[in-house]
């Protein structure tokens, strides 16, 4: 008995402690924030802050996007028959110019073949002379069947065995005539075939200028199938710049828009260009669409492949309402400034438009207002602040 009442007494000890623990914490708590003691509280304090002035400017918004150099004229000149490459006319890099040779194929069998057509067309021309002297001759045989016939001298069995022969030799003249028509079609043919195995440069709605040769896929004695390419030909007089761009650039895009293209192998120098295609599609992977810019190379200094930075004006604007971009801020969601009115900070709400470097459009605040440009982190509305220099330090940075 004398054990369980000495077990209470220390659970109701424990709960006293407890208590007065609670007090004491809360009056140092109020203690704190009682504005009635020595020194004054922190939200009185002073914030020190950079502040610039609402001014007017011309913008200019540039975005630079990344992307690669291609042919816009560009095709492999292949072999339309099989054989051996007997000899490769052109190396890497020479530019050709349409008609020029650039390889040749064994023609030996190729020309064995024409040497038999033609013989083959001899051979059916002289059948169809022969044929027509037959038929000469049968005429001449159903003409005298026909006067013999008026003559009551010839039967009339004799006068139909002369016209049947007549009719026989018109049919072989006709046959003749169809082999040589064969025979010349099979000239044809392995004419056309012989020159197969000559490969020239020939390209569809050529401006006169050269193509190089891009790259090149056989050596002479190597045997290749038919419509092998043998080398790659690109027309470097245009090029194109291929960029991906997201969403919210390309409603600034448009066909005809001027741009500018720089490469790491000329860096001080700046190729023009025009926007010429905009996909109407984003990949469904990286949200951007593709984006081609046609650009001049007259030169032929660009070349297909470079890595290239293309530069595109999304915006202008002329004396408008421009803040630096750092006084920008969001609060809670909503855009808007921190502006010094009287000493005293107050958060307006602003529309911002192109960014031209370290300055932004906004809309909202009139020319000659003064926003805090650093230290807008420490503000709320209401806060008095001091432009840097009027205070010799900063407030303490607030508490966790």
């Amino acid at each position: 008995m004398a054990k369980k009442s000495s077990f209470s007494g220390k659970k109701l000890l424990l709960f006293l402690a407890l208590v007065l623990a609670g007090w004491g914490a809360i009056y140092l708590y109020k203690g704190e924030d009682d504005p009635t003691r020595l020194g004054p509280s922190r939200e009185q304090a002073v914030v020190g802050v950079n502040t610039a002035l609402v001014e007017r400017r011309d913008l200019e918004e540039n975005r630079v996007f990344s992307g690669t150099l291609i042919a816009e004229k560009r095709y492999d000149a292949a072999v339309k028959i099989s054989g051996r490459v007997r000899e490769i006319a052109v190396n890497l890099g020479d530019c050709i110019d349409k008609g020029e040779l650039i390889a040749r194929l064994d023609s030996e069998e190729y020309e064995q073949q024409l040497a038999q057509a033609r013989a083959e067309i001899d051979v059916a021309q002289a059948s169809l002379a022969q044929a027509r002297s037959n038929l000469v001759a049968a005429e001449r045989a159903y003409q005298r069947a026909i006067k013999l016939r008026d003559q009551q001298v010839a039967s009339a069995a004799e006068l139909e065995t002369a016209e049947t022969e007549r009719l026989a030799r018109q049919a072989g003249v006709s046959l003749a005539q169809a082999q040589v028509k064969q025979r010349e079609a099979a000239l044809r043919a392995a004419e056309v075939r012989l020159s197969y195995t000559t490969l020239t440069a020939d390209w569809q709605n050529g401006d006169g200028s050269c193509r190089f040769v891009a790259r090149r896929y056989v050596d002479e004695g190597d045997t290749i199938g038919a419509n092998a390419p043998v080398v790659t030909l690109v027309d470097l007089s245009v090029l194109t710049a291929v960029i991906n761009v997201a969403e919210r650039d390309y409603a600034y895009l448009h066909v005809g828009q001027p741009a500018t293209i720089i490469v790491d192998s000329f860096a001080d120098r700046r190729f023009a260009g025009t926007v010429a295609r905009l996909a109407p599609v984003f990949d469904e992977t990286s949200r951007q669409a593709r984006v081609e810019i046609t650009v001049a190379n007259p030169d032929h200094l660009l070349k297909a492949g470079m890595f290239a930075r293309v530069q595109i004006e999304l915006g202008r604007a002329e004396q408008t309402l421009a803040a630096p971009s750092t006084a920008i801020v969001q609060r809670l969601g909503v855009t808007g400034a921190f502006v010094v009115d009287n000493d005293t900070a107050r958060f307006v709400p602003v529309t911002t438009g192109i960014t031209d470097g370290n300055w932004l459009q906004v809309d909202g605040l009139p020319e000659g207002q003064q926003v805090v440009t650093l230290g807008h982190h420490l503000l709320s509305d209401g806060v008095p602040v001091s432009t840097a220099g009027d205070v010799d330090e900063l407030p303490p940075q607030p508490r966790d």
